[in-house]
């Protein structure tokens, strides 16, 4: 019998210090015809409205392509394509989570460049097998991507997060190399271990508010957490 879950779906962004625009998106939708939901988060390079508009073609993509059903492989390719690269930097304008949910709990993810998401069930950080995509591209950047597949219990989280939230602090004396992606991991498992029925919404909002607190409260970075509470 397939398990059929409600989804609390909540992100929290903080825009970095002095612009107006996010240059992180989000976009979340749910397929009522298929009883499905896909959500995207999308990190432009940059920030202000040129990263914001990156961001809102990534995730507007990411979910149709996703919704489509296309191979993991082809939705990265034609993204990554189709995104323009930095002619300095080498690196694709924009990075990408897609966390693809059915309708009996089977989750799949797909991540390019963004920090990796976490999985909490119960208290416990539970660690799906990961697998690395090799995408056969003209260019030289952007090959790797990550993807995995697991069924969902009930009371599982999935945590996605930006850069802004990794890198928060970074250069300060407490934190000279930024808040860490595991540190992060760790303040999201205290503070569910401390609440365990928190909301999605006042867990997103406890990340950026302790990351936008490292940083003196003056965002250095587009700073966006996502969470899916099953």
């Amino acid at each position: 019998m397939n398990q059929r879950f409600y989804l609390d779906v909540s992100c929290r962004q903080i825009p970095c210090y002095g612009e107006r625009v996010c240059g992180d998106v989000y976009l979340a939708h749910n397929f009522v015809a298929e009883d499905r939901n896909i959500i995207v988060l999308s990190d432009g390079l940059g920030h202000g409205v040129k990263a914001n508009m990156l961001g809102i073609l990534t995730t507007t993509m990411a979910l149709n392509f996703t919704h489509e059903h296309k191979e993991t492989n082809r939705i990265a390719e034609t993204i990554l394509r189709t995104l323009p690269v930095d002619s300095e930097k080498q690196i694709s304008f924009a990075t990408f989570s897609i966390v693809d949910i059915e309708t009996d709990g089977q989750v799949n993810i797909i991540e390019y460049e963004n920090p990796q998401c976490l999985v909490v069930r119960g208290t416990q950080v539970f660690y799906p097998e990961w697998a690395c995509l090799l995408l056969d591209l003209d260019r030289k950047v952007g090959k790797e991507l990550k993807t995995c597949t697991f069924q969902a219990q009930l009371g599982d989280r999935i945590v996605l997060f930006t850069d802004g939230v990794m890198q928060a602090g970074m250069g300060n004396p407490l934190n000279p190399m930024g808040w860490g992606l595991e540190q992060a991991h760790k303040f999201v498992v205290d503070l569910i271990t401390q609440q365990p029925d928190i909301n999605s919404s006042d867990l997103a909002f406890k990340v950026v508010s302790e990351a936008n607190k490292k940083d003196g409260f003056v965002a250095k970075d587009d700073t966006s957490c996502v969470v899916i509470y099953f």
